[in-house]
C-alpha cells in the first residue's frame, strides 16, 4: 500500500474513533470537519450545550488528540464551542 494510502487509513480509522468516543462521553454534541490552522493532519469543531463545561470538553480533546498522535502518528487539532 502507498504510504498516501496508509496515512489516509489511519487517519479515516484515528478521525472515526475519536468522534464515537467524544460523542459516548458528550451526547449531544456537534463535530465537523474545519480547515486546518498550520501543518494539522485534521482539524475539527465541537460545538457543545451551554450545559457542558468548555473546560472540561477541551481538556478531553486535547488528551484524546494526542492519544491518536502517539497511536497513529498523526496530529489532530479540535476547537471547541459553545452551540450558538
Amino acid at each position: 500500500m502507498p504510504e498516501a494510502d496508509a496515512v489516509g487509513t489511519n487517519l479515516a480509522e484515528a478521525v472515526t474513533k475519536l468522534v464515537d468516543l467524544l460523542h459516548h462521553k458528550y451526547p449531544g454534541i456537534k463535530i465537523k470537519p474545519i480547515s486546518n490552522y498550520e501543518d494539522e493532519d485534521f482539524a475539527f469543531e465541537i460545538a457543545i450545550p451551554q450545559g457542558l463545561s468548555i473546560d472540561q470538553v477541551e481538556e478531553t480533546c486535547h488528551m484524546e488528540c494526542i492519544n491518536a498522535e502517539d497511536e497513529y502518528d498523526l496530529y489532530i487539532l479540535p476547537k471547541v464551542v459553545y452551540e450558538k
